[in-house]
Formats: structure tokens, C-alpha cells, sequence
């Protein structure tokens, strides 16, 4: 190899530098998911416990009377109420497609 192509082959990252950045991604997206729900439910009043009284989701609550199974309140409350595992599952699943398709980038990219 000459000097010019080692010049070049230094400025491009290898495989296993992608997935390397892939893996950081995709734990970025996960973690910032994750906590954008779990406070997106707090401030609108979601609580492990139940809707904050005085809240949006408690006057929400009001206003509806009897939740429906499975409608977007219950499914907002219920994840809620689960903890942080119903709602990073799901994120890790996004980060790990948002990981997985840097590194497929970039490595086709080539």
C-alpha cells in the first residue's frame, strides 16, 4: 500500500468502528426515548399511582367518566403505572433498529 492509500484507509472507519458509533446511537435513541415518555407522563399528570389530582390527566379523567380498556388514556396510565420497563422495551427496540441501520449505512455506504 502506498502513502496515499493509507492516508485513506485511515480517514475511513472500519465495520467494527460503525458499529461501534451504531451501539452509542442506538443507546442515545433508547435512553432519550425512554425519558422523554416517562417525563412527557409526568408533566401531563401520569403517575405510578394514578393521575396527580389536579392534573391534566386527572381533569382529562373526569371528563371522560369511565375509561375505556384500551383506549389512549388507559394505555397512557397503564404505562404509567408499569414503570420504566414497559416503556424502555420498546425504546431499545427503536434504538437498536436506529444502530443497526447507521452501521448498515454505512458499511453499504462504501
Amino acid at each position: 500500500m502506498n502513502q496515499q492509500q493509507q492516508e485513506v484507509q485511515a480517514e475511513k472507519p472500519g465495520f467494527w468502528q460503525n458499529v461501534k458509533k451504531g451501539t452509542y446511537l442506538g443507546g442515545i435513541v433508547a435512553g432519550t426515548g425512554t425519558v422523554l415518555t416517562k417525563a412527557g407522563l409526568a408533566i401531563y399528570g401520569f403517575s405510578s399511582i394514578g393521575p396527580v389530582a389536579g392534573s391534566i390527566a386527572a381533569a382529562t379523567q373526569a371528563s371522560i367518566g369511565s375509561v375505556a380498556a384500551g383506549s389512549a388514556f388507559a394505555i397512557a396510565q397503564g404505562v404509567a403505572m408499569s414503570g420504566l420497563g414497559v416503556i424502555a422495551l420498546p425504546a431499545v427496540g427503536v434504538g437498536a433498529a436506529v444502530g443497526g441501520g447507521y452501521v448498515a449505512y454505512k458499511h453499504l455506504k462504501k
